[in-house]
């Protein structure tokens, strides 16, 4: 249906939603994770609708998975993470390129899979950071910060559906697999008018 996000797409989607960055240079020292920065990337987050935020949420994790690829959960994470960032990146670059000429049926196919995303996202989170040490209290506070909102994201994911009379689809994720600008864009218009999500 679309396209595969290319370099320069995901460096366009960092440059919109900015947390993903400042998660990179969290984990890189170059920027505090204090109490401040903790408040901010939860107000951040929880004003998201449910599909900006897990797309949001994948790219965060991807950097996480990064520094933690030397372990089988850190490899599980960034399985999920950037399948789910090559399957909604695109739509919403899509959607940013041309708002009126998307394919809804292909869109509701995507959607009613929200839910089970958090829920792999927020799985692989937590588990990932159960695994980390003191030497990795930075990616084990991000992971604890990603996971909540993932969480909350996925309650919200479930009652719009449910405000549609759809049903939320389960697949197989990265979880299952044996483990050997401004940032509050709302995710295309076009989609989030149908789940009556727009709290923007």
């Amino acid at each position: 249906m679309f396209n595969p996000l290319s370099d320069h797409d995901l460096a366009r989607l960092h440059a919109k939603f900015i947390v993903p960055i400042v998660v990179d240079h969290m984990l890189r020292d170059e920027e505090p994770l204090d109490d401040i920065a903790e408040h901010a990337m939860n107000e951040i987050l929880f004003e998201l609708c449910p599909d900006t935020a897990l797309l949001c949420i994948a790219m965060c994790a991807r950097h996480i998975a990064t520094k933690m690829s030397d372990l089988p959960i850190g490899r599980a994470l960034s399985a999920e993470a950037e399948k789910i960032t090559d399957e909604y990146g695109p739509l919403w670059l899509a959607h940013e390129q041309n708002p009126d000429n998307l394919d809804d049926d292909a869109i509701m196919d995507l959607l009613v899979h929200i839910p089970e995303d958090l829920e792999a996202l927020r799985d692989l989170l937590e588990a990932t950071m159960a695994e980390l040490n003191e030497d990795h209290c930075i990616a084990a506070i991000l992971c604890d910060i990603l996971s909540l909102q993932a969480d909350h994201h996925r309650d919200i994911a479930e009652l719009e559906l449910q405000s549609l009379n759809l049903h939320p689809q389960k697949r197989v994720s990265a979880k299952n697999i044996d483990c050997g600008g401004d940032n509050i864009i709302p995710f295309p218009q076009h989609v989030s008018g149908k789940q009556h999500s727009a709290r923007h």
